[in-house]
């Protein structure tokens, strides 16, 4: 996972660096840095979260199912499957709009408690 996140992070940092994602050190993305993104970056954040899911998916192999209850790999792709990503960044427009109290509340978060959970 660390050699992932050692690819990934030249990128993340070439897709986001000029936006407010820009940081020092790399921060869980919340509701701020959504609303203050451009379509094209929620975009990327969701295709990431996506590909890092399937690459769990395919590293536990045979192992997949009996994982199940002790990752949130499960509910993420069971949750949001059918979803598409043009929907998934609707609906977290609305939740950071609905709801501008949680703004600081982490991206990944809302997608595991309010969309992928209640669609199990």
């Amino acid at each position: 996972m660390k050699k992932l996140l050692t690819l990934l992070l030249p990128v993340l940092l070439t897709v986001f660096g000029t936006s407010a994602w820009a940081a020092e050190d790399l921060e869980i993305v919340n509701g701020e840095h959504w609303v203050s993104s451009s379509l094209e970056q929620k975009r990327a954040y969701l295709f990431g979260i996506g590909n890092v899911l399937e690459i769990e998916q395919a590293m536990a192999g045979d192992d997949y199912e009996a994982r199940r209850g002790r990752s949130i790999i499960h509910v993420l792709l069971d949750g949001l499957s059918g979803i598409s990503i043009a929907n998934i960044v609707t609906q977290l427009d609305k939740f950071y709009a609905d709801h501008s109290d949680q703004i600081k509340r982490p991206v990944i978060e809302v997608l595991y408690l309010e969309m992928a959970l209640p669609n199990l």
